[in-house]
């Protein structure tokens, strides 16, 4: 519909504790005309958009860990501060916060692996929808919701990890308001929860196991029984 329509009220009431930029309020819709040619059904779009859409929430996840990463590195360069039982006399050069550091640094190039690795397969739907075999774009499709699928779930636990993490490396401090760490934390774990990860982790085991295809198409408030 024209959003511009008189008819189209938009309320900015997202209250999530993460991602509060998104734009993700109410919107109502009083007697606003929907041309029929502004419908598109399911069957004639791409096939494979489902997937598309998880590997967007994948490239905001793994660009949040990319985030924590800067953030932290600066934060134990600036930090002057450091504990007496520490192994240095600088926080920089304390072992073991480099290797908190390290750890995540690691933890953030695993999501962004993932996340490139998963758009590898949404690139052979792409081609494979333009093709003249029904087979092959039907496994194409397959392959694109199960690798991404499978990316969300490990891609989702090692941002969060890393949010977590990081402050391993920092003292009391680093929970300052105004330094506000906390926002990767609370973006990732909105990110994380469009699509419940154990639905994920199902749909993939129940493919492997039993050769289950994966939905290509869900929505919140329709399932089983409230028809």
């Amino acid at each position: 519909v024209d959003a511009r329509h008189a008819g189209v009220r938009h309320s900015d009431d997202w209250d999530g504790f993460g991602q509060r930029t998104t734009g993700s309020g109410t919107s109502v819709y009083d007697n606003v005309p929907l041309p029929a040619t502004h419908v598109i059904p399911f069957e004639q779009r791409f096939k494979y958009q489902t997937a598309f859409y998880q590997l967007v929430l994948l490239a905001v996840l793994a660009g949040i860990g990319r985030a924590v990463e800067r953030d932290i590195a600066q934060e134990v360069r600036d930090r002057k501060r450091v504990f007496s039982h520490g192994n240095a006399g600088s926080v920089s050069q304390d072992s073991q916060v480099q290797q908190v550091v390290g750890q995540i640094a690691a933890q953030v190039y695993a999501a962004e692996a993932a996340t490139l690795r998963s758009a590898e397969p949404l690139q052979r739907a792409y081609v494979a929808r333009f093709g003249n075999d029904p087979q092959r774009e039907k496994d194409a499709n397959i392959a694109a919701e199960i690798e991404t699928a499978k990316a969300q779930v490990i891609v989702s636990e090692l941002v969060l990890r890393a949010a977590t993490e990081l402050f391993n490396a920092l003292g009391a401090s680093g929970v300052s308001v105004n330094k506000a760490l906390d926002r990767h934390w609370r973006n990732a774990r909105t990110a994380a929860s469009h699509n419940p990860l154990i639905y994920k982790a199902r749909i993939v085991g129940d493919w492997r196991i039993n050769g289950t295809e994966p939905p290509f198409v869900w929505q919140i408030g329709s399932g089983k029984g409230n028809a």
